[in-house]
């Protein structure tokens, strides 16, 4: 409920930003942005060690490009899209991510501005079919792997700080699963390096 409201005010504010806008197509579409860093998926999901240690980040590989919709000279809504490189999933099993993201954006100054918004995140995971043995923590186990492509869809709640210097930023973005259930909430998050190709003015 709150990621639809969340969607329905982001657009009605574009669509309201377009409406009473007399700017020309550059103003109001300020830059492309090209963005690439590493995606590390559920925060101290992953068992890392014996002594029960769990992965705090990790390193897959994203690109993904976006652009800036000017609402006024402090505010934007940022659509984007993000991919994150085909990776192993286990063993046998490989995990593809892309994300459809839309950010609310405040710039609290000329070198940084704050971000909310939302994701469709489309995951697809495939398996090469088989067994495999592998260590179950107290000896050896056999696991099957899947002989077959699945995919999944997930909405989030995306939180963002970033910093920029001319054309390029530093951006830290959270995506916060199943944000109403505390049972079921998890986070990941990307860091990010980001070029900015002004539009023109």
């Amino acid at each position: 409920m709150i990621i639809s409201f969340l969607f329905a005010f982001l657009f009605s504010a574009a669509s309201h930003a377009e409406a009473t806008s007399t700017d020309s197509f550059s103003q109001r579409f300020k830059n492309l942005g090209f963005h690439a860093g590493s995606h590390t998926e559920f925060i101290g999901r992953v068992q890392t060690d014996e002594n029960g240690g769990t992965e705090k980040f990790a390193f897959n590989p994203l690109i993904g490009f976006s652009t800036d919709v000017k609402m006024t000279d402090d505010w934007m809504i940022i659509p984007e899209l993000n991919w994150v490189l085909p990776r192993e999933a286990g063993e046998g099993v490989t995990q593809n991510l892309i994300m459809l993201r839309t950010d609310f954006a405040w710039r609290g100054s000329d070198w940084w501005r704050l971000r909310v918004g939302t994701s469709l995140m489309v995951n697809n995971i495939k398996g090469e079919g088989g067994s495999k043995e592998l260590n179950n923590g107290n000896g050896t186990s056999r696991f099957y792997i899947p002989a077959e492509s699945r995919t999944s869809v997930n909405n989030t709640l995306d939180l963002g700080a970033e910093a920029i210097l001319e054309d390029f930023g530093i951006r830290f973005q959270t995506y916060i699963y199943s944000v109403l259930k505390s049972e079921r909430r998890e986070i990941s998050y990307t860091l990010m390096f980001s070029y900015y190709y002004d539009l023109g003015e």
